[in-house]
């Protein structure tokens, strides 16, 4: 369900799990930490996005979960799985785009939260259903949520679990833009990497002390001697 390749210097993941609308059970969370873990090191950039038309992922797979109400033996294996994924997924050091082109929801949320840059399609849309199915949701992921968004726009979904489109999804800060996540990637992938692995950093906790000493050396960058040459 979860292929990787390269393009060049774009790293892409892509869901491809049609007769399910993408979504995702234990053993799927599970490859895809797996999978994360082999993105190669010289990637300037991640592609997250789907193959299947009309969907990004409709979330954790119903028929699987359904026995967590009569096995709870399987609830734990479960969390940590999709904890795993999520977390693999945002401590990427190099910058990850999501491309949100059909159905977002539930569970397809902690991919979306996970990435740095979402990107949405203009068939695009957004859901968070649990209260209506009588679950939570990973608090870490409410977490990332509401600081795109703001508490009361988290609350919102949460507690309405209303279908939004892209266009309310910008409105909100839910997506970043509205757009081709593609041509995002390429426009990212231009750039050099080191200085996109030190600005992600930087974004990530920008009172690490360290960033300082990285600031400096990075004017000693061959991409930086080789653009100013003409400038001496």
């Amino acid at each position: 369900m979860i292929d990787l390749d390269q393009d060049g210097p774009i790293a892409r993941l892509t869901l491809d799990r049609p007769e399910r609308r993408n979504a995702m059970g234990t053993a799927h969370w599970q490859a895809l930490a797996d999978v994360v873990g082999r993105i190669p090191g010289d990637a300037a950039v991640v592609l997250l996005r789907s193959a299947v038309p009309g969907t990004f992922s409709a979330g954790a797979d119903l028929s699987e979960i359904a026995h967590l109400a009569d096995e709870p033996e399987r609830r734990a294996p479960f969390r940590l799985a999709l904890r795993a994924a999520a977390n693999a997924l945002a401590g990427l050091p190099m910058p990850v785009v999501a491309a949100i082109d059909g159905g977002c929801h539930g569970a397809g949320f902690v991919l979306a939260l996970a990435a740095d840059v979402r990107v949405a399609g203009e068939r695009a849309s957004f859901a968070l259903p649990p209260a209506k199915l009588g679950i939570g949701y990973p608090a870490e992921d409410i977490g990332r949520l509401s600081a795109l968004t703001g508490p009361g726009q988290a609350a919102r979904l949460l507690f309405t679990a209303e279908t939004i489109d892209a266009a309310e999804a910008h409105r909100i800060g839910l997506v970043d833009m509205i757009g081709d996540g593609a041509a995002v990637s390429a426009s990212i992938a231009a750039n050099d990497r080191d200085a996109l692995v030190m600005l992600k950093a930087m974004l990530r906790d920008p009172g690490d002390p360290a960033h300082s000493r990285a600031f400096e050396n990075s004017f000693g960058s061959a991409r930086f001697r080789s653009g100013t040459q003409r400038y001496r």
